[in-house]
């Protein structure tokens, strides 16, 4: 990059940057604190089996992947901004690449699987259900767009301005970065055979089991459901490995052409 600080070094973007991440995280406690009253309701009369429940409290909610990948850029850009501002401490862990580009990795794919799959299937939380009003449940939408569309369209587009003039190991980074997804999985999967509830049908071996013709229609058997939920885990680790490598060149390009 060029002597001349990136705007994303001035106070100007921190104080953006702080009401940014301040804000995702109010959104995010109305999320969390309206889900058993408001979100809890709706969600149960779509979900048509009892193999995943949503009979979850608020704070369960926020095993789902959508949440904790907002969470983390919210933390990130207060942290941030704090260290723009004078924090020596915060400035440093905030300008390691390693650190951001696991954060970026993961809300943008957030937003990756909603354009992709999620959007083109899903609708408006409505005023009413049945005639009966659902409240506060117009809010729902304010809350799926920010963290949706807005966080991870904005935040990927702040890894197209390095913090750090220098490039990155492309692989090695890529693979430091499946640490936390890799994880996630796995604790998803184990909590879920736990307590019942797993945020997405796909860490469920039952819930796959229902889908592949053939097996359907026989008794549930453990051992192909421990191998189905293996083969999920290493196909989403191939789809983050790969993405993870695209934002290190994207980054390492733009190193190179600002130099």
């Amino acid at each position: 990059m060029s002597k001349t600080k990136s705007f994303v070094e001035k106070k100007g973007f921190a104080v953006c940057a702080l009401i940014f991440g301040i804000c995702g995280l109010l959104i995010m406690a109305h999320h969390i604190f309206s889900y058993e009253n408001i979100l809890r309701p709706y969600m149960d009369y779509l979900i048509e089996n009892n193999i995943i429940t949503n009979s979850k409290n608020g704070p369960t909610f926020l095993r789902m992947f959508t949440n904790e990948s907002n969470i983390l850029v919210d933390l990130y850009l207060i942290l941030y901004a704090i260290g723009i501002f004078g924090s020596e401490k915060l400035y440093k862990f905030t300008h390691n690449e390693l650190l951001r580009g696991a954060i970026t990795l993961n809300i943008a794919v957030t937003g990756i699987i909603y354009f992709t799959v999620l959007l083109p299937a899903s609708s408006s939380f409505p005023a009413e259900i049945n005639g009966v009003s659902t409240g506060g449940m117009w809010f729902s939408n304010v809350v799926n767009t920010w963290d949706h569309l807005v966080t991870p369209v904005l935040f990927t587009a702040f890894w197209f301005f390095p913090v750090v003039n220098k490039k990155i190991p492309k692989v090695k980074y890529s693979l430091v970065y499946l640490i936390y997804p890799i994880c996630y999985f796995v604790m998803c999967i184990i909590w879920g055979g736990i307590d019942g509830f797993y945020p997405y049908p796909f860490l469920s071996g039952r819930q796959m089991w229902t889908w592949i013709p053939g097996l359907k229609d026989q008794p549930y058997n453990a051992l192909i459901g421990v191998l189905l939920l293996v083969a999920v885990v290493i196909v989403l680790s191939a789809l983050f490995f790969g993405i993870g490598c695209a934002l290190n060149a994207i980054h390492n390009k733009r190193v190179k052409t600002e130099e």
